[in-house]
Protein backbone atom coordinates (compact mmCIF):
# COMPACT_ATOMS: atom_id res chain seq x y z
CA UNK A 1 0.00 0.00 0.00
CA UNK A 2 1.28 3.46 -0.89
CA UNK A 3 1.67 5.71 2.15
CA UNK A 4 1.68 9.43 1.51
CA UNK A 5 5.03 10.75 2.73
CA UNK A 6 4.91 13.43 5.39
CA UNK A 7 5.43 16.93 4.06
CA UNK A 8 5.24 20.30 5.75
CA UNK A 9 1.70 21.76 5.66
CA UNK A 10 2.91 24.76 3.67
CA UNK A 11 4.12 22.34 0.99
CA UNK A 12 0.79 20.55 0.59
CA UNK A 13 -0.78 21.19 -2.81
CA UNK A 14 -4.40 20.06 -3.04
CA UNK A 15 -4.37 20.69 -6.78
CA UNK A 16 -1.98 17.74 -7.10
CA UNK A 17 -4.43 14.98 -8.02
CA UNK A 18 -2.05 12.05 -7.50
CA UNK A 19 -2.91 11.54 -3.79
CA UNK A 20 -6.61 11.51 -4.68
CA UNK A 21 -6.04 8.88 -7.37
CA UNK A 22 -4.03 6.78 -4.90
CA UNK A 23 -6.61 7.41 -2.12
CA UNK A 24 -3.78 8.55 0.17
CA UNK A 25 -5.01 12.12 0.62
CA UNK A 26 -6.34 11.42 4.16
CA UNK A 27 -2.88 11.91 5.66
CA UNK A 28 -2.50 15.28 3.94
CA UNK A 29 -5.81 16.48 5.33
CA UNK A 30 -4.90 15.23 8.80
CA UNK A 31 -1.78 17.38 8.73
CA UNK A 32 -3.78 20.39 7.59
CA UNK A 33 -6.43 19.93 10.29
CA UNK A 34 -3.74 19.73 12.95
CA UNK A 35 -1.27 22.34 11.77
CA UNK A 36 -2.81 24.60 9.10
CA UNK A 37 -6.64 24.45 9.23
CA UNK A 38 -6.97 27.56 7.07
CA UNK A 39 -4.46 26.68 4.37
CA UNK A 40 -3.44 28.84 1.42
CA UNK A 41 -3.03 26.93 -1.85
CA UNK A 42 -1.63 28.37 -5.06
CA UNK A 43 -3.25 27.33 -8.34
CA UNK A 44 -1.45 26.16 -11.47
CA UNK A 45 -1.46 28.12 -14.72
CA UNK A 46 -1.68 31.51 -13.08
CA UNK A 47 -4.82 30.83 -11.08
CA UNK A 48 -5.60 33.16 -8.21
CA UNK A 49 -5.26 30.53 -5.46
CA UNK A 50 -7.64 29.57 -2.67
CA UNK A 51 -8.04 28.99 1.06
CA UNK A 52 -8.83 25.48 2.31
CA UNK A 53 -10.97 24.82 5.37
CA UNK A 54 -10.42 21.30 6.69
CA UNK A 55 -11.95 21.15 10.20
CA UNK A 56 -15.55 20.05 10.72
CA UNK A 57 -16.74 23.05 12.73
CA UNK A 58 -15.17 25.59 10.35
CA UNK A 59 -16.78 23.92 7.33
CA UNK A 60 -20.16 23.69 9.02
CA UNK A 61 -20.00 27.37 10.01
CA UNK A 62 -18.97 28.50 6.51
CA UNK A 63 -21.64 26.33 4.89
CA UNK A 64 -24.28 28.01 7.05
CA UNK A 65 -23.11 31.57 6.37
CA UNK A 66 -23.97 32.15 2.72
CA UNK A 67 -23.82 35.91 3.13
CA UNK A 68 -20.09 35.70 3.95
CA UNK A 69 -19.21 32.62 1.91
CA UNK A 70 -21.10 32.95 -1.35
CA UNK A 71 -21.79 30.26 -3.95
CA UNK A 72 -22.49 32.77 -6.71
CA UNK A 73 -18.85 32.94 -7.80
CA UNK A 74 -18.70 29.20 -8.55
CA UNK A 75 -18.58 25.99 -6.54
CA UNK A 76 -15.61 24.19 -8.11
CA UNK A 77 -12.08 25.23 -7.28
CA UNK A 78 -11.38 26.30 -10.83
CA UNK A 79 -14.21 28.02 -12.64
CA UNK A 80 -15.79 25.50 -15.03
CA UNK A 81 -18.54 27.56 -16.61
CA UNK A 82 -17.75 27.85 -20.29
CA UNK A 83 -18.25 31.19 -21.98
CA UNK A 84 -21.52 31.37 -23.86
CA UNK A 85 -23.19 28.66 -21.81
CA UNK A 86 -25.83 30.83 -20.28
CA UNK A 87 -27.03 31.26 -16.76
CA UNK A 88 -25.67 29.61 -13.60
CA UNK A 89 -27.12 26.48 -12.04
CA UNK A 90 -28.69 26.41 -8.58
CA UNK A 91 -25.25 25.37 -7.28
CA UNK A 92 -23.85 28.73 -8.31
CA UNK A 93 -26.30 31.18 -6.76
CA UNK A 94 -27.36 32.50 -3.36
CA UNK A 95 -30.66 33.48 -1.77
CA UNK A 96 -33.18 34.64 -2.65
CA UNK A 97 -32.80 33.22 -6.19
CA UNK A 98 -31.28 29.96 -4.96
CA UNK A 99 -34.08 29.50 -2.42
CA UNK A 100 -36.78 30.11 -5.03
CA UNK A 101 -35.17 27.89 -7.69
CA UNK A 102 -34.58 25.06 -5.25
CA UNK A 103 -38.14 25.26 -3.95
CA UNK A 104 -39.44 24.32 -7.40
CA UNK A 105 -38.34 20.70 -6.92
CA UNK A 106 -37.83 20.28 -3.16
CA UNK A 107 -41.10 18.40 -2.70
CA UNK A 108 -40.01 15.89 -5.35
CA UNK A 109 -36.95 14.82 -3.33
CA UNK A 110 -38.34 14.21 0.15
CA UNK A 111 -37.82 10.83 1.82
CA UNK A 112 -41.54 10.08 1.45
CA UNK A 113 -41.51 10.91 -2.24
CA UNK A 114 -38.39 8.83 -2.82
CA UNK A 115 -39.98 5.81 -1.13
CA UNK A 116 -42.47 5.76 -4.00
CA UNK A 117 -39.52 4.84 -6.20
CA UNK A 118 -38.51 1.89 -4.01
CA UNK A 119 -40.12 -0.83 -6.20
CA UNK A 120 -38.44 0.56 -9.31
CA UNK A 121 -35.06 0.89 -7.59
CA UNK A 122 -35.28 -2.61 -6.13
CA UNK A 123 -36.21 -4.04 -9.50
CA UNK A 124 -33.23 -2.34 -11.19
CA UNK A 125 -30.77 -3.42 -8.48
CA UNK A 126 -32.13 -6.97 -8.57
CA UNK A 127 -31.87 -7.17 -12.36
CA UNK A 128 -28.31 -5.92 -12.42
CA UNK A 129 -27.29 -8.28 -9.61
CA UNK A 130 -28.81 -11.15 -11.62
CA UNK A 131 -26.66 -10.10 -14.57
CA UNK A 132 -23.55 -9.94 -12.37
CA UNK A 133 -24.24 -13.44 -11.04
CA UNK A 134 -24.63 -14.72 -14.60
CA UNK A 135 -21.33 -13.12 -15.64
CA UNK A 136 -19.45 -14.34 -12.57
CA UNK A 137 -16.76 -11.69 -13.02
CA UNK A 138 -17.24 -8.17 -14.35
CA UNK A 139 -16.42 -4.51 -13.99
CA UNK A 140 -18.93 -3.39 -11.36
CA UNK A 141 -19.07 0.19 -12.64
CA UNK A 142 -19.83 -0.61 -16.27
CA UNK A 143 -22.15 -3.50 -15.41
CA UNK A 144 -24.17 -1.98 -12.59
CA UNK A 145 -23.26 1.09 -10.55
CA UNK A 146 -22.99 3.50 -13.50
CA UNK A 147 -26.30 2.26 -14.86
CA UNK A 148 -28.69 1.88 -11.91
CA UNK A 149 -28.54 5.53 -10.67
CA UNK A 150 -29.00 6.89 -14.19
CA UNK A 151 -31.97 4.62 -14.85
CA UNK A 152 -33.56 5.83 -11.62
CA UNK A 153 -32.76 9.46 -12.39
CA UNK A 154 -33.97 8.99 -15.94
CA UNK A 155 -37.36 7.89 -14.63
CA UNK A 156 -37.56 11.07 -12.54
CA UNK A 157 -36.55 13.29 -15.44
CA UNK A 158 -38.68 11.43 -17.97
CA UNK A 159 -35.93 10.35 -20.38
CA UNK A 160 -35.91 7.21 -22.51
CA UNK A 161 -34.14 4.34 -20.64
CA UNK A 162 -32.67 3.24 -23.99
CA UNK A 163 -30.51 6.37 -23.86
CA UNK A 164 -28.72 5.29 -20.65
CA UNK A 165 -25.41 4.48 -22.36
CA UNK A 166 -25.33 7.93 -23.95
CA UNK A 167 -26.05 9.56 -20.59
CA UNK A 168 -23.23 7.58 -18.97
CA UNK A 169 -20.82 8.84 -21.65
CA UNK A 170 -21.98 12.42 -21.12
CA UNK A 171 -21.76 12.31 -17.32
CA UNK A 172 -18.31 10.69 -17.50
CA UNK A 173 -17.11 13.75 -19.40
CA UNK A 174 -18.79 16.33 -17.16
CA UNK A 175 -17.66 14.72 -13.90
CA UNK A 176 -14.29 13.59 -15.26
CA UNK A 177 -13.16 16.87 -16.76
CA UNK A 178 -9.76 16.62 -15.02
CA UNK A 179 -9.29 13.00 -16.09
CA UNK A 180 -7.59 12.47 -19.47
CA UNK A 181 -9.46 9.19 -19.91
CA UNK A 182 -12.64 11.22 -20.41
CA UNK A 183 -11.56 14.69 -21.51
CA UNK A 184 -8.57 14.80 -23.81
CA UNK A 185 -8.97 18.51 -24.64
CA UNK A 186 -11.43 21.37 -23.99
CA UNK A 187 -13.34 20.68 -27.21
CA UNK A 188 -14.64 17.42 -25.72
CA UNK A 189 -16.28 19.30 -22.86
CA UNK A 190 -17.78 21.95 -25.15
CA UNK A 191 -19.17 19.32 -27.52
CA UNK A 192 -20.65 17.31 -24.65
CA UNK A 193 -22.43 20.32 -23.17
CA UNK A 194 -23.89 21.16 -26.58
CA UNK A 195 -25.13 17.60 -27.08
CA UNK A 196 -26.76 17.54 -23.63
CA UNK A 197 -28.49 20.87 -24.21
CA UNK A 198 -29.75 19.83 -27.64
CA UNK A 199 -31.16 16.60 -26.18
CA UNK A 200 -33.02 18.43 -23.45
CA UNK A 201 -34.23 21.15 -25.81
CA UNK A 202 -36.14 18.49 -27.74
CA UNK A 203 -37.49 16.98 -24.53
CA UNK A 204 -38.54 20.41 -23.27
CA UNK A 205 -40.49 21.09 -26.46
CA UNK A 206 -42.24 17.73 -26.13
CA UNK A 207 -43.19 18.33 -22.49
CA UNK A 208 -44.48 21.83 -23.23
CA UNK A 209 -46.85 20.31 -25.75
CA UNK A 210 -47.65 17.13 -23.80
CA UNK A 211 -46.76 17.36 -20.08
CA UNK A 212 -46.36 14.16 -18.06
CA UNK A 213 -45.51 13.32 -14.44
CA UNK A 214 -41.76 14.02 -14.51
CA UNK A 215 -39.27 16.71 -13.53
CA UNK A 216 -38.85 18.02 -17.08
CA UNK A 217 -42.59 18.72 -17.25
CA UNK A 218 -42.55 20.28 -13.79
CA UNK A 219 -39.70 22.66 -14.60
CA UNK A 220 -40.95 23.46 -18.09
CA UNK A 221 -44.24 24.68 -16.64
CA UNK A 222 -42.82 26.20 -13.43
CA UNK A 223 -42.63 29.89 -12.66
CA UNK A 224 -41.18 32.17 -9.99
CA UNK A 225 -43.41 35.11 -9.14
CA UNK A 226 -45.34 34.46 -12.34
CA UNK A 227 -42.25 34.39 -14.58
CA UNK A 228 -41.46 31.03 -16.26
CA UNK A 229 -37.87 29.77 -16.37
CA UNK A 230 -36.19 30.64 -19.65
CA UNK A 231 -34.27 28.09 -21.73
CA UNK A 232 -30.87 29.00 -20.27
CA UNK A 233 -32.19 28.50 -16.74
CA UNK A 234 -33.73 25.18 -17.75
CA UNK A 235 -30.46 24.08 -19.39
CA UNK A 236 -28.53 24.79 -16.19
CA UNK A 237 -31.11 22.95 -14.07
CA UNK A 238 -31.11 19.87 -16.29
CA UNK A 239 -27.32 19.71 -16.35
CA UNK A 240 -26.89 19.93 -12.59
CA UNK A 241 -29.58 17.30 -11.97
CA UNK A 242 -28.06 14.99 -14.56
CA UNK A 243 -24.61 15.10 -12.99
CA UNK A 244 -25.23 15.76 -9.30
CA UNK A 245 -28.24 13.45 -9.26
CA UNK A 246 -26.18 10.62 -10.63
CA UNK A 247 -22.56 10.92 -9.51
CA UNK A 248 -23.16 10.92 -5.75
CA UNK A 249 -25.13 7.68 -5.90
CA UNK A 250 -22.83 6.03 -8.43
CA UNK A 251 -19.79 6.74 -6.27
CA UNK A 252 -21.60 5.71 -3.09
CA UNK A 253 -22.66 2.34 -4.52
CA UNK A 254 -19.25 1.55 -6.02
CA UNK A 255 -17.43 2.69 -2.89
CA UNK A 256 -19.76 0.59 -0.75
CA UNK A 257 -18.75 -2.63 -2.49
CA UNK A 258 -15.07 -1.72 -2.17
CA UNK A 259 -15.35 -0.86 1.53
CA UNK A 260 -17.25 -4.05 2.38
CA UNK A 261 -14.57 -6.05 0.55
CA UNK A 262 -11.87 -4.26 2.56
CA UNK A 263 -13.75 -4.65 5.87
CA UNK A 264 -15.01 -8.27 5.99
CA UNK A 265 -15.75 -8.12 9.73
CA UNK A 266 -18.13 -5.20 9.23
CA UNK A 267 -19.72 -6.94 6.24
CA UNK A 268 -20.26 -10.02 8.43
CA UNK A 269 -21.97 -7.90 11.12
CA UNK A 270 -24.24 -6.41 8.47
CA UNK A 271 -25.17 -9.81 7.01
CA UNK A 272 -25.86 -11.22 10.48
CA UNK A 273 -28.32 -8.41 11.20
CA UNK A 274 -26.23 -6.69 13.86
CA UNK A 275 -26.42 -3.47 11.84
CA UNK A 276 -29.39 -2.22 9.83
CA UNK A 277 -28.71 -1.16 6.22
CA UNK A 278 -30.29 2.25 6.84
CA UNK A 279 -27.76 2.92 9.62
CA UNK A 280 -24.85 1.44 7.67
CA UNK A 281 -25.41 3.72 4.68
CA UNK A 282 -24.64 6.83 6.73
CA UNK A 283 -21.28 5.43 7.79
CA UNK A 284 -20.48 4.31 4.25
CA UNK A 285 -21.25 7.75 2.87
CA UNK A 286 -19.15 9.38 5.63
CA UNK A 287 -16.09 7.30 4.81
CA UNK A 288 -16.50 7.56 1.04
CA UNK A 289 -17.48 11.26 0.91
CA UNK A 290 -18.60 11.07 -2.74
CA UNK A 291 -18.37 14.86 -3.16
CA UNK A 292 -14.92 15.78 -1.90
CA UNK A 293 -15.31 19.55 -1.70
CA UNK A 294 -17.26 22.64 -2.64
CA UNK A 295 -15.95 26.14 -3.16
CA UNK A 296 -17.29 29.44 -1.88
CA UNK A 297 -16.15 33.04 -2.39
CA UNK A 298 -15.61 35.40 0.56
CA UNK A 299 -17.78 38.51 0.36
CA UNK A 300 -15.93 40.34 3.13
CA UNK A 301 -12.61 40.16 4.96
CA UNK A 302 -12.54 37.34 7.53
CA UNK A 303 -9.87 36.30 10.03
CA UNK A 304 -9.72 32.57 10.74
CA UNK A 305 -7.02 30.68 12.66
CA UNK A 306 -4.76 33.71 12.40
CA UNK A 307 -5.15 33.94 8.62
CA UNK A 308 -6.65 36.88 6.75
CA UNK A 309 -9.16 35.83 4.12
CA UNK A 310 -9.78 38.80 1.83
CA UNK A 311 -13.08 39.67 0.17
CA UNK A 312 -13.18 38.10 -3.29
CA UNK A 313 -10.87 35.20 -2.45
CA UNK A 314 -11.90 31.57 -2.98
CA UNK A 315 -12.58 29.41 0.08
CA UNK A 316 -12.85 25.63 -0.38
CA UNK A 317 -14.83 23.46 2.06
CA UNK A 318 -13.28 19.97 2.15
CA UNK A 319 -16.13 17.69 3.23
CA UNK A 320 -13.93 14.60 3.06
CA UNK A 321 -11.66 16.15 5.68
CA UNK A 322 -14.56 17.23 7.90
CA UNK A 323 -15.78 13.63 7.86
CA UNK A 324 -12.42 12.41 9.16
CA UNK A 325 -11.99 15.11 11.81
CA UNK A 326 -10.80 13.51 15.05
CA UNK A 327 -12.36 16.38 16.99
CA UNK A 328 -15.80 15.04 16.02
CA UNK A 329 -15.42 11.37 15.05
CA UNK A 330 -13.66 8.78 17.22
CA UNK A 331 -11.29 6.57 15.22
CA UNK A 332 -12.41 8.40 12.05
CA UNK A 333 -10.45 6.35 9.51
CA UNK A 334 -12.17 3.16 10.63
CA UNK A 335 -15.43 1.91 9.10
CA UNK A 336 -17.89 1.35 11.98
CA UNK A 337 -21.22 0.61 10.34
CA UNK A 338 -23.30 1.36 13.44
CA UNK A 339 -21.39 4.51 14.37
CA UNK A 340 -23.49 6.79 16.55
CA UNK A 341 -23.75 9.69 16.54
CA UNK A 342 -22.80 10.15 12.90
CA UNK A 343 -23.43 13.77 11.92
CA UNK A 344 -21.27 13.65 8.80
CA UNK A 345 -21.16 16.42 6.19
CA UNK A 346 -21.02 14.15 3.15
CA UNK A 347 -24.10 15.82 1.68
CA UNK A 348 -22.89 19.30 2.54
CA UNK A 349 -24.41 21.73 5.03
CA UNK A 350 -26.58 24.81 4.94
CA UNK A 351 -28.82 26.07 2.14
CA UNK A 352 -26.96 23.99 -0.46
CA UNK A 353 -27.43 20.68 1.37
CA UNK A 354 -27.73 17.97 -1.29
CA UNK A 355 -31.26 17.76 -2.71
CA UNK A 356 -30.74 14.14 -3.70
CA UNK A 357 -29.49 12.86 -0.34
CA UNK A 358 -32.62 10.78 0.34
CA UNK A 359 -32.45 9.20 -3.10
CA UNK A 360 -28.74 8.35 -2.77
CA UNK A 361 -29.22 6.79 0.66
CA UNK A 362 -32.27 4.83 -0.44
CA UNK A 363 -30.39 3.34 -3.39
CA UNK A 364 -27.51 2.46 -1.07
CA UNK A 365 -29.89 0.80 1.42
CA UNK A 366 -31.55 -1.26 -1.29
CA UNK A 367 -28.19 -2.43 -2.64
CA UNK A 368 -27.24 -3.67 0.84
CA UNK A 369 -30.62 -5.32 1.39
CA UNK A 370 -30.43 -7.16 -1.91
CA UNK A 371 -26.88 -8.35 -1.30
CA UNK A 372 -27.91 -9.62 2.15
CA UNK A 373 -31.14 -11.30 1.04
CA UNK A 374 -29.32 -13.11 -1.78
CA UNK A 375 -26.34 -13.94 0.46
CA UNK A 376 -24.03 -12.46 -2.16
CA UNK A 377 -20.51 -11.15 -1.71
CA UNK A 378 -18.72 -9.10 -4.34
CA UNK A 379 -14.96 -9.68 -4.08
CA UNK A 380 -12.62 -7.19 -5.71
CA UNK A 381 -10.32 -9.11 -8.05
CA UNK A 382 -8.09 -6.43 -9.55
CA UNK A 383 -6.75 -2.92 -9.17
CA UNK A 384 -9.14 -0.07 -8.39
CA UNK A 385 -9.02 2.64 -11.07
CA UNK A 386 -9.99 5.93 -9.47
CA UNK A 387 -11.17 9.09 -11.14
CA UNK A 388 -8.45 11.71 -11.46
CA UNK A 389 -10.32 14.37 -9.53
CA UNK A 390 -10.33 16.32 -6.28
CA UNK A 391 -14.03 17.07 -6.64
CA UNK A 392 -15.71 13.66 -7.09
CA UNK A 393 -14.54 10.58 -5.16
CA UNK A 394 -15.11 8.45 -8.21
CA UNK A 395 -14.09 4.96 -9.28
CA UNK A 396 -13.84 4.37 -13.03
CA UNK A 397 -13.38 0.60 -12.93
CA UNK A 398 -13.77 -1.99 -10.16
CA UNK A 399 -13.32 -5.62 -11.23
CA UNK A 400 -15.38 -7.95 -9.02
CA UNK A 401 -16.21 -11.61 -8.67
CA UNK A 402 -19.60 -12.69 -7.39
CA UNK A 403 -19.60 -15.30 -4.63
Amino acid sequence: MHIEKRVRPDQIDLMDLDPFVRATDAELFRQLRDHDPCHWNDEPDGGEGFWSLTRYEDIKAAGSDWETFSSAGGTQIQSRRAEGHGKPSIHNMDAPRHRDMRALVTAEFTRERMLRLEPRIRGLVSRHLDELVAQGEADLVASATARVPLLVLGALLGVDPDHTSQFIAWTNVISGQTDPDYVADPSVMARTRTEIYEYFHELTAERRARPTDDLISLLTHADIDGVPLDQEELDAYYLVMLVAGNETTRNLMTGTVLLLHENPDEWARLKEGQVKPKVAVDELVRVISPIVCMRRTATRDVELHGRDIKAGQKVVLWFNSANRDERVFADPDRLILDRSPNKHLAFGWGPHFCLGSHLAKLEGEILLEELISRDLSLSVTGPVERLRSNFFRGIKRLPVKVA
